[in-house]
């Protein structure tokens, strides 16, 4: 890693093994299975540096025997990246990798593997011109994927709109199980100062961004709803 690159995480997970096996949590380990995640995320865009970026994610993994490079990902949400777009706007994205983001790992449609379905009408890397402000309205997007029963991944961005299809053929192990579910902000930067992940309050403000409405999906498609606020999490990297 660039020694001049820090990244905080705030990473929304679940510990605890449910005792009822068809109840769904996030993140309960390797034995669970997993079939996709729906939620809702307050969208934020602060000017930024070319070296800066901040954003959220909504992450499936499959990990197989822990080693990194073997993982499956597919990540996606919005994030400010000056350095990729070229500007200080929020963008839509999905990264996704097959070997631990070794070799393949790429943003949007940079990846020759990955065709896009027709008809989709938001684009992955589009701008989004239309985000919250702390001291005033409050907007959110509605993030949703999960594995349908070829083993594919259809994500969808926004109220039911048109999916996105990730080909079970993409990826070594994700179209047979997923080992866990995230979800959370970050900011990067190659200098000392950090930008602002999400709206710049900390939790305990009433004006700090959350995720909310999250909801599991089952395997018949049915979406189960998270009963409780789950533990908060930072890792600095």
């Amino acid at each position: 890693m660039d020694p001049l690159f820090f990244m905080i995480m705030n990473v929304s997970n679940t510990i605890p093994q449910p005792k009822d096996k068809d109840t769904p949590q996030l993140d309960s380990g390797a034995i669970s299975v997993y079939y996709g995640i729906e939620v809702a995320s307050d969208v934020y865009g602060f000017p930024s540096h070319k070296d800066e970026q901040s954003g959220v994610f909504v992450q499936v993994n499959n990990i197989g025997d822990g080693r990194e490079s073997i993982r499956n990902s597919i990540n996606f949400g919005w994030h400010v990246n000056p350095r990729l777009y070229g500007d200080s706007k929020a963008h839509f994205y999905v990264y996704w990798t097959r070997d631990g983001y070794k070799i393949i790992g790429c943003y949007n449609l940079q990846c020759p593997d990955y065709v896009p379905e027709p008809n989709v009408p938001t684009v992955l890397g589009i701008a989004i011109d239309a985000v919250s402000d702390p001291n005033g309205v409050k907007r959110t997007i509605i993030f949703k994927i999960f594995k349908d029963n070829a083993g594919d991944w259809l994500m969808h961005i926004g109220f039911d709109s048109e999916p996105y299809c990730f080909p079970k053929s993409l990826f070594t192990s994700l179209g047979d199980k997923v080992d866990n579910i995230r979800l959370g902000g970050f900011v990067a930067t190659r200098t000392t100062q950090l930008a602002r992940m999400g709206s710049g309050f900390l939790p305990n403000n009433a004006k700090s961004a959350s995720f909310s409405n999250i909801q599991l999906i089952d395997q018949n498609g049915e979406t189960r709803r998270v009963p409780r606020d789950q533990p908060i999490y930072m890792n600095v990297e």
